[in-house]
């Protein structure tokens, strides 16, 4: 007993220089982001300057690292590292525990580096998202005035992307059950940018050289349980797509996570700009998805504005083909609807509203008011005629 307590005593300290200066170099990288964001939120050209020429260049070198990897990082670290480091927690309080020498030296040493990494993520997620959400309004862009509607215009919108839906649904491929093939995620992958090269064409606020690979989540059918569909990480800018829900619907969502790739952060133009990004897709699978998208919206604001309106376009627009799409997919989230969905809902309206969309989960249905601005624009005459019979 005598010699052990002897060697204990002689242990050296643990090093807290540099655990120290790890530390002080976290809070100083994450106080210049914060800063840095205050001000731009302050002047949203200081935000569109380092969307272009700090973010665009640190994305694609991020995506050019992540996207080595077929698999989503995402859910390896949380499939893998959640119950690493729970293991090293739990050897690290034993360790505490049979080993009193220099024992809160140690834990200060271990608190600093794990203080030093939550920040560094937190630098991450600052650098690759969070200024972003300061940049100008897309609508400025695109010259298209978003303002309070009559709701005619509301029902007129519902109307016209409805029928478009209609007439492309009517020529997808089915498979044995009548259902809508949507492909592999490897033909996914393939196909993802083909509409994102045309909107930027055709929109130069669209235009991006980020190329984020989107990856399936392969524990997509247990993601549903949280009535996630998809998940953009920022700390390596990394599109997580789930491919159990219905096929006709993973296109738009994968638009919608790369959109975020490209340095859109708010959710109301995230969508907007994805949902444009599906209407030019050469592919009808990609642009049904994007029309079926943008009628549901539409079809959400309508029913709770004017009920009666709502009825008489729906019955107008929805085909039993586009009937059936919404039923598969109402049985398929029916099958999920859990105190889990709840809670990830509380979770996304915080993290939402954290970042100054006051509306939080709401903010998703602002997506409207864009669609129905640039609804009246000749530019969506002309991209919406491709869709008539």
């Amino acid at each position: 007993m005598q010699n052990k307590k002897h060697s204990d005593s002689n242990r050296p300290k643990p090093h807290l220089r540099r655990s120290l200066i790890f530390f002080l170099v976290a809070v100083f990288l994450t106080s210049v982001l914060l800063i840095l964001r205050a001000i731009a939120f302050n002047n949203s050209n200081v935000a569109d300057f380092y969307t272009a020429k700090i973010f665009t260049p640190l994305a694609r070198v991020v995506t050019g690292l992540t996207g080595l990897l077929p698999l989503s990082l995402t859910e390896i670290l949380v499939v893998l590292g959640v119950p690493a480091l729970l293991a090293l927690l739990v050897f690290a309080i034993v360790r505490l525990i049979r080993n009193k020498s220099q024992r809160w030296r140690r834990v200060l040493r271990g608190s600093l580096i794990l203080a030093s990494v939550a920040l560094i993520m937190f630098s991450l997620f600052l650098a690759l998202l969070g200024i972003n959400y300061a940049r100008s309004p897309v609508a400025d862009a695109l010259e298209i005035d978003v303002k309070d509607r009559p709701i005619e215009e509301l029902e007129r919108a519902m109307r016209g992307f409805g029928l478009a839906a209609a007439n492309v649904r009517a020529k997808l491929p089915e498979d044995g059950d009548g259902n809508i093939y949507a492909g592999t995620i490897k033909e996914l992958q393939q196909e993802a940018y083909l509409g994102w090269d045309l909107a930027g064409e055709r929109w130069s606020a669209l235009s991006s050289p980020i190329r984020s690979k989107p990856k399936a989540v392969l524990l997509s059918r247990y993601w549903s349980y949280t009535k996630i569909v998809g998940m953009y990480v920022p700390m390596w800018v990394e599109a997580n797509i789930n491919i159990d829900q219905p096929d006709f619907m993973i296109p738009a969502t994968i638009a919608h996570e790369l959109a975020h790739t490209r340095g859109f952060a708010r959710e109301n133009e995230t969508d907007f700009v994805a949902l444009l990004s599906c209407f030019v897709h050469p592919d009808p699978v990609w642009q049904y998805s994007g029309l079926i998208s943008a009628w549901k919206d539409l079809s959400r604001r309508l029913a709770l504005e004017d009920r009666e309106r709502w009825s008489a376009v729906y019955a107008e627009t929805v085909t039993d083909l586009i009937a059936q799409d919404l039923n598969n997919e109402s049985i398929y989230w029916k099958a999920y609807e859990t105190p889990i969905a709840e809670v990830s809902t509380q979770i996304n309206d915080s993290y939402l509203r954290a970042n100054r969309e006051e509306d939080g989960v709401k903010s998703y249905g602002g997506v409207v008011d864009l669609l129905l601005a640039w609804y009246e624009t000749e530019d969506a005459a002309t991209v919406l005629a491709a869709f008539q019979p």
